[in-house]
Order: C-alpha cells, then sequence, then structure tokens
C-alpha cells in the first residue's frame, strides 16, 4: 500500500483532522524497536495517541487495560468485567444476547496489533481507522457505495467498542464500518467533539480510494476548496448562492 501517498490525498482533499491510522494485525514474532504502552491502555487511548503524535504503537495482549477490548480482539479477558460493562448499559437479555453475538477475532489468533500513521506503511494491513466529523464520514461512505454499486450501508451501533469494535467488525465482515463515540472512546479515546469512528477493511479502503483519486482528478471532491462550496456539483440550488458588492 502506498501509505504515503494516500495520506496525503485524504488529508488534503478531505481536510482530516486527523492521521489516518492503520492497524497491521500480527500472527508471528512481534516487531522489534517500536514503542509500546508504558502502562496499561485501551485500544481508544492508542489510536488517539497515533493519530495526534504520529508515531507508531505495538500493542500486545500484556499492554491491554479495556477487558471489552480484549475480548473483542480474541485475546485472555475478565469475563465478569465484559458483562459488568454491558450491564451498565442493557438489561440482561439483550446484554447477554450481544455478549454471546458480537463480532470477535478468533480466539488467540493475533498475536498483537500495530498501529501506525497511514503515512508511514509500506506493507499490507488488515484495517484502517479514521477519525473523522459527519461530512467526512459521508463522503467516503459514498465513494464506497460507488465503487460497490450499493444504495445503502446498514448502520451497527453498540453500546461500547467504538474503536476496537469497529476495526474487528470492518476487518471480519471485510467493509466500511461507521461508530459513534461510545463513552470510553469519548472521555479516553479524546474524542469530546463528537467525531466519528470510520473503519474499513484494507480492500474496502482501497476501493474508496480509488472513487476519491476520480473524483479529485475532476475537481469533485468538495473540500478541494477554492470558489466551491460543500456539494455544489450535486446540489442545484447551490448556484443560488452567489454574493457580490454594491
Amino acid at each position: 500500500m502506498e501509505g504515503r501517498r494516500i495520506a496525503s490525498l485524504l488529508l488534503s482533499t478531505l481536510r482530516l483532522y486527523h492521521d489516518p491510522v492503520a492497524v497491521t494485525f500480527l500472527t508471528g514474532d512481534s516487531p522489534s524497536g517500536l514503542p509500546r504502552p508504558k502502562n496499561r491502555l485501551s485500544l481508544c487511548q492508542v489510536l488517539a495517541h497515533v493519530r495526534e503524535v504520529g508515531e507508531p504503537v505495538l500493542v500486545l495482549p500484556e499492554d491491554l487495560h479495556c477487558q471489552t477490548a480484549a475480548f473483542v480482539c480474541g485475546w485472555p479477558f475478565k469475563e465478569e468485567k465484559v458483562r459488568k460493562t454491558l450491564s451498565k448499559f442493557l438489561k440482561p437479555e439483550p446484554a447477554e444476547n450481544l455478549y454471546r453475538k458480537r463480532p470477535r477475532l478468533p480466539e488467540g489468533a493475533f498475536r498483537g496489533f500495530l498501529f501506525e500513521p497511514l503515512a508511514r506503511v509500506e506493507g499490507q494491513p488488515q484495517a484502517v481507522l479514521l477519525v473523522v466529523d459527519a461530512l467526512q464520514a459521508a463522503h467516503l461512505l459514498d465513494f464506497y457505495l460507488y465503487a460497490e454499486g450499493l444504495p445503502e450501508l446498514p448502520l451497527t451501533h453498540y453500546p461500547n467498542a467504538a474503536v476496537c469494535g469497529t476495526m474487528v467488525k470492518a476487518y471480519l465482515e471485510d467493509r466500511p464500518v461507521l461508530s459513534l463515540p461510545c463513552p470510553g472512546a469519548f472521555s479516553s479515546g479524546k474524542m469530546d467533539r463528537g467525531e466519528l469512528v470510520l473503519g474499513f477493511s484494507t480492500r474496502a479502503f482501497l476501493q474508496v480510494v480509488s472513487v476519491l483519486e476520480e473524483k479529485a482528478s475532476q475537481g469533485k471532491v468538495s473540500f478541494l476548496g477554492g470558489a466551491h462550496l460543500v456539494g455544489e456539483d450535486i446540489c442545484r440550488n447551490c448556484p443560488l448562492i452567489a454574493f457580490k458588492e454594491k
């Protein structure tokens, strides 16, 4: 993946506030010489660091504090803590249903995750995570609909696991997944402006990038700036919004 070129394209056309983050799922020996959390953290906190500071972080099971993240990642977890967390949001029956049916990586399938700025990626990650606003998300999801020839995308909302659950679901279902920030992501993940979490499998992400490149080459990405207003190329009313000096 041409990470540097793609990241530059995303940042320049969609005016992202944060660096896109690629996640590589590790099955063999962990790379050496990479920063790891000094204290046990959640994946929300790891993502916040990588997208803000711009350095890669290696996460192994012993680095993870959040038991919900450990559960969905297929790592050892404390079942009573996961169930207790769900009980804060859901009645007993829905909580049990979510516990048993939530998308989860195969137990022990991956030994770690490498979170790194997309601009530094040279290999092929398994997922890409973006922290976006509603308009940025709409553009990216519209590009996926265009690429896939689909009329709509379903919304999946869980009461927690915004970052880890979005990453895992996007990977397992090989599609984009959009999530609202859960309480953990809102506070620990530094999403206090109400940002959204948008996750892609690599295949789905590259499809979106292909459409973005096509639109950008034609000057049809609304965030490219200049005299054009957002959505002017598709909204018939936009040409009426004009001003002149008297």
